[in-house]
């Protein structure tokens, strides 16, 4: 299983599976219409990139296993920005949160700290292969994850008229 994490803009979008709702209903034509809050996947060209991503490419949305997500998220230092039961970011799953500025600056000094920590770290990931024997290259995966984070979250508050982060 794993988490499908968007940052971007957030937005109402109607839900047809009952099941699944976790934010609002109303009442529309006399019959009840739930919606959920969400973020729409976007690309930008000038998204960073990384070796060994190419699902995530250059897109606002990620799609850790839980433990690899969590594992991130304290070696990091960013465990309670993520999943601090009262206001982080990822307290509920599925579930959609506000980005504010304070978050942005969480991260950036994360990165930074990180950076100085493992000077000499290549943001990436290694290859899948079926080959056991493969060489590693020494790609760092959290640097990668955290540039990423870093560059989407300024992006949405500075691009966004609701910015947000949904995981589902």
């Amino acid at each position: 299983m794993s988490y499908d994490i968007y940052i971007g803009n957030g937005v109402m979008e109607p839900v047809e599976d009952e099941e699944y709702v976790t934010a609002y209903s109303r009442i529309v034509n006399h019959k009840v219409k739930y919606f959920d809050l969400t973020v729409q996947g976007v690309e930008r060209p000038d998204a960073p990139t990384f070796p060994n991503d190419e699902m995530t490419g250059n897109s606002n949305n990620r799609h850790p296993g839980y433990s690899q997500w969590s594992e991130f998220c304290e070696q990091a230092g960013i465990e309670s920005l993520f999943f601090n039961r009262t206001d982080g970011l990822m307290r509920e799953h599925p579930g959609y949160q506000p980005l504010e500025p304070i978050h942005a600056e969480i991260i950036e000094s994360a990165l930074n700290g990180y950076k100085e920590l493992h000077p000499d770290a290549v943001p990436g990931f290694e290859a899948w292969t079926w080959n056991d024997d493969a060489p590693e290259v020494g790609y760092d995966p959290i640097l990668a994850r955290l540039i990423w984070l870093d560059w989407w979250v300024k992006w949405a508050l500075m691009n966004c008229e609701n910015p947000g982060i949904h995981n589902h």
